[in-house]
């Protein structure tokens, strides 16, 4: 069975200007979703739920796919060298929205009282890894959540640099693969740029001598310049189980 999302003749995301080149749609998204996140950053929400991040992937993508804004109906796979060419374990289909709704009543708990942003924060890092995890959408999940992120700090009160996460979007995405592994998580690469961007914490005594963007270039032994973006792959789960069964 063909993914839906992907043209006939072409394995390439089904799009609002018909391109059919991978490269090219790559670009023109690019192009396309950078003009739509000019004045994203400025939105209010009144409510930080799963129709509020819906609406923020609307925003982005709307002008380029005609599914932007709906969760995805297909389970998908991608090859992570981060994690040695091993997959993320995203939400099925059927479990997004119950996944979701697990992580919105998390996010309603979340409250500043003075005292407590560091833990406020600590608390924000592991719901959006589980936003993240659960992977709503066909593609744009990563840029869609740190949005959604970046609004709810705001939201709560603090003063985010969203540009620490704009400048070093590689190293963000590889820290959410590694806060992504169930009880093999680490959490202290997505801590460290979340710390930053919106507590503005200082340099410890240990990074006094490393450059402001030299924390921002491992993920562990992982260098996050060697990242290459991979397309996401169609995995049919009847399949997959059919044969797990033989």
């Amino acid at each position: 069975m063909r993914a839906p999302y992907l043209y006939d003749d072409a394995d390439v995301l089904i799009n609002l200007a018909d391109i059919k080149d991978s490269e090219l749609l790559r670009k023109a998204e690019a192009d396309i979703t950078n003009l739509a996140m000019t004045g994203i950053y400025n939105r209010q929400y009144e409510k930080f739920n799963t129709d509020t991040l819906k609406d923020i992937h609307r925003t982005i993508f709307g002008q380029i796919y005609d599914w932007a804004g709906e969760f995805r109906t297909i389970q998908m796979i991608k090859s992570e060298d981060i994690l040695g060419g091993d997959t993320v374990r995203y939400a099925y289909p059927k479990e997004i929205k119950r996944q979701l709704a697990v992580s919105m009543k998390e996010i309603a708990k979340l409250k500043r009282n003075g005292q407590n942003d560091k833990d406020v924060v600590f608390r924000l890092v592991r719901i959006i890894a589980q936003i993240w995890q659960t992977h709503p959408f066909r593609e744009g999940n990563t840029r869609s959540v740190i949005v959604f992120a970046v609004l709810l700090a705001k939201w709560l009160g603090f003063e985010v640099d969203h540009e620490l996460f704009k400048g070093h979007s590689a190293y963000v995405r590889s820290a959410l693969v590694w806060a992504s592994q169930g009880m093999y998580a680490k959490y202290e690469y997505l801590e460290r740029i979340f710390f930053d961007a919106i507590l503005h914490v200082e340099i410890t005594s240990d990074e006094k001598d490393v450059p402001a963007a030299g924390k921002y270039e491992k993920v562990g032994d992982y260098l996050v310049r060697d990242y290459k973006e991979r397309p996401h792959e169609y995995q049919d789960h009847e399949k997959s189980q059919n044969r797990s069964k033989k």
